[in-house]
């Protein structure tokens, strides 16, 4: 026997998956996936009801809400492990404060929790769920304002290869449309950021090397010109001594 959906806002019965919101409370109902059986459960549920494994996906009703830099919607706490964020209930784009997107690039765990549980979403169909191409380097550029500083987010290509153009407020956090934040993780568990770290330290050596070149050319080059002026002074010199002893001989 199948397991029923209950309401994680008053624990009515749903009547069925794909009910949009439960018929006593009103509350909406989204569906997820449990992150371990990958049964279907309603976000917002502390548990499966298929295996009872602990939700990884969890919605904080008590967390203040903020304002999406791109549509101005309102972006909602949610909780994925042990990372906090907030996600924006019309594009489906992601605010993450600077030490939650440090420590999820730091933590593998907390990565894989992370990509399972946005894969699930989007395979189960989940509004706003599924993967829009990435915002790629050289397309349409658009400034957005940090939801707490309101200064303009800097863009920046992650890891200055993965094609991945995310905005970025240095004392607050990241902003990620819509399959930005797929794509980053992606690109951190399939090693870019170590490509990138031996790319960058080739491209320093490489750098290092051609200073080291341009500075033993300078030294040769001042070597040669100093042996020349050396070569002119004491061609000048006989020169000279040449010239007074000729005038010494024609007026002595």
């Amino acid at each position: 026997m199948v397991p029923s959906l209950s309401c994680p806002s008053c624990g009515a019965p749903a009547p069925s998956a794909t009910a949009a919101r439960c018929e006593y409370c009103g509350s909406a109902l989204t569906v997820t996936a449990c992150p371990s059986c990958f049964g279907p459960m309603f976000r917002g549920m502390q548990f499966c009801p298929h295996c009872g494994a602990k939700g990884a996906r969890v919605v904080d009703e008590s967390g203040a809400a903020i304002a999406c830099p791109g549509c101005r919607a309102e972006m909602r706490a949610v909780q994925v492990g042990a990372t906090s964020f907030h996600e924006c209930t019309s594009c489906a784009s992601t605010w993450l404060d600077a030490d939650a997107f440090k420590q999820l690039c730091l933590n593998r765990e907390e990565r894989g929790a992370m990509t399972a549980t946005l894969a699930q979403a989007a395979a189960l169909g989940v509004p706003g769920a599924t993967p829009a191409s990435a915002t790629s380097v050289g397309a349409a550029v658009r400034y957005v304002a940090c939801p707490a500083c309101k200064k303009t987010l800097n863009r920046q290509n992650f890891g200055r290869r993965s094609g991945v153009v995310i905005d970025v407020c240095k004392s607050h956090g990241v902003w990620f449309e819509q399959g930005e934040l797929q794509s980053v993780l992606a690109f951190i568990d399939g090693g870019g950021l170590e490509r990138a770290r031996r790319d960058e330290d080739a491209r320093q050596l490489e750098e290092r090397r051609k200073l080291d070149r341009e500075f033993a050319a300078a030294m040769h080059e001042s070597m040669v010109l100093d042996r020349a002026e050396a070569g002119r002074h004491h061609g000048q010199h006989q020169d000279d001594s040449m010239l007074s002893d000729a005038l010494r001989l024609l007026f002595s």
